[in-house]
């Protein structure tokens, strides 16, 4: 049975028993048009994959108890639209957690230092920042040494606002990884 000339409805009732050249059809032909619905809305390719391919995940372990009551376009465009506000409300607590743990934990954290562990700090921060990859650096050094807002730095290097909150969110969960052991190092001589 060719799968390419089944109807939607054909391929789901197909879907619900588990048929995964079923659902590879439904695959073929509706991702292209739900990857750019998603990319218009956040101007980022990986993330709009992300979206698409979560929706493709959910609708697959899901295809057992579909109640599609509408058409499967319409179903799925609006799985990407919830799954687009997931999305950017995860960017947006990321961004709130940025803010805090630099407005909040490292002055902290800083002011119960000595001079000396502030300054082997500061060199460790600068080595983790040199170390990063050159479009990482120039996103954060615009936003924590020049203070540019995400909108700043997006017009600045020509990028969208979307891509300069997931380059500046790798930056800085790389910074972490990489001073972990520093924080850890600093502590252990301010105990001994």
């Amino acid at each position: 049975m060719n799968l390419a000339t089944l109807s939607d409805t054909g391929l789901i009732d197909k879907v619900k028993n588990n048929h995964t050249s079923a659902f590879e059809e439904i695959f073929k032909r509706y991702w292209e048009p739900l990857y750019v619905f998603a990319f218009k809305k956040l101007k980022d390719e990986d993330d709009a994959k992300d979206v698409v391919q979560n929706v493709f995940i959910n609708f697959w372990q899901r295809s057992a108890t579909l109640e599609i009551t509408d058409t499967l376009e319409k179903y799925l465009f609006s799985a990407v639209r919830y799954e687009l506000l997931h999305k950017i409300s995860q960017s947006i607590k990321q961004q709130k957690k940025i803010t805090h743990y630099y407005n909040e934990v490292i002055p902290n954290f800083m002011a119960a230092l000595d001079p000396l562990q502030q300054k082997e700090l500061m060199a460790a921060i600068e080595q983790q920042i040199a170390a990063l990859p050159d479009r990482l650096k120039e996103i954060y050094r615009l936003s924590k040494e020049e203070n540019l807002s995400i909108k700043e730095i997006a017009m600045r290097l020509n990028i969208s606002e979307q891509t300069v909150k997931n380059q500046l969110s790798t930056a800085l969960k790389k910074l972490r990884v990489g001073l972990k052991e520093a924080f850890i190092l600093i502590l252990i001589s301010s105990t001994s």
